[in-house]
């Protein structure tokens, strides 16, 4: 079994997971495989951050490490969690013939662009509604730029003291925060600050510095809230023109086919506060579209997090697609 793990910040140091940095808790599944019979190998990459092409890369290193050492495997699965599903996804799409199923959680699914519109469209709003209230923009940020005090505090104290624009950057089309409460929603809504802080440098050093979030003909809407609404949105927010190589890079890291040969189980939190749940229909439109339907199995949890799926859940869909792979039917 070869697992990819979640996005890592950039500023932390490149290592394997440990104690204090294994948010998707890959100790426990590790042991949980162990005692069930599987092999299981993993990897740091070379580099942290939104490091996709590094991280399939890597990834599939490992078959080649693990069998010159072990020997080759009976079967060979992929799971991963986050940035790591999108991993998983690539390597199953791209090499179908070297694994047989692949146990995608939590995933960037929808692509990286998905992902990035997402997050910029968020920060777009919030500056737009909460001007002056974070450093830099949808396309700058300071070096070293403090999380905690400087974007999740004054993010929450912003919204707490005008709670009135929260559901238009709640409810747009372009953003639709997770979450059935408010707490839920402010929590989606800061995380996604939080993540783009952290990572709009890393991705513009990926970029060559040239602008990778494109909203220049955004037409800012919602399914739940009148368009009078959002006519000074679209009037007045911060515009942006994302670069043709920087579109390019977007489209090379990493843009589903849909041409998944190999059976794959997703399971994702319906109210995911930082990789948003719709990332699996955008994968599943994919999927249809290129005639492989047959091959994915949607799964979900009615909740809200982010990758604390739990270890039963977990285990269970990784049985179900080992099942799969053995008998040809699909659970």
């Amino acid at each position: 079994m070869f697992y990819a793990h979640g996005v890592i910040p950039p500023q932390a140091p490149v290592v394997l997971p440990v104690p204090q940095q294994d948010w998707d808790d890959i100790a426990s599944l590790r042991e949980a495989l162990g005692q069930a019979g599987f092999a299981i190998a993993y990897s740091s990459f070379g580099e942290n951050g939104y490091a996709i092409t590094e991280g399939i890369q890597r990834t599939h290193q490992l078959r080649g490490i693990f069998t010159s050492r072990v020997g080759r495997p009976n079967r060979s699965f992929l799971i991963g969690h986050s940035l790591g599903a999108q991993v998983v996804q690539a390597l199953a799409e791209t090499y179908p013939g070297q694994y047989n199923g692949a146990l995608a959680m939590c995933g960037v699914l929808g692509g990286t662009k998905f992902q990035i519109d997402y997050v910029g469209n968020t920060r777009a709003l919030f500056d737009f509604f909460y001007p002056g209230v974070l450093p830099g923009n949808v396309m700058e940020m300071p070096e070293n730029v403090d999380p905690v005090n400087q974007i999740q505090l004054p993010a929450l104290n912003a919204v707490l003291s005008n709670q009135a624009p929260l559901p238009l950057i709640a409810f747009a089309n372009q953003t639709r925060l997770a979450g059935d409460t408010p707490p839920e929603i402010i929590t989606s809504l800061l995380n996604a600050l939080v993540y783009h802080a952290l990572g709009v440098n890393d991705l513009l050093a990926r970029t060559h510095g040239h602008i990778l979030f494109d909203n220049s003909k955004t037409f800012y809407s919602s399914a739940l809230v009148p368009d009078s609404y959002y006519v000074p949105v679209n009037q007045h927010i911060a515009r942006f023109t994302a670069t043709p190589d920087a579109f390019a890079w977007l489209a090379n890291s990493y843009e589903p086919t849909g041409d998944l040969q190999i059976p794959m189980i997703t399971l994702h939190k319906t109210r995911d506060r930082l990789v948003p749940f719709r990332h699996d229909s955008v994968y599943q439109d994919a999927v249809d579209k290129a005639g492989r339907s047959a091959n994915l199995l949607r799964r979900s949890q009615d909740s809200f997090g982010h990758c604390d799926l739990g270890l039963p859940a977990t285990m269970q869909s990784f049985n179900d697609l080992v099942g799969w792979v053995n008998s040809g039917v699909k659970p």
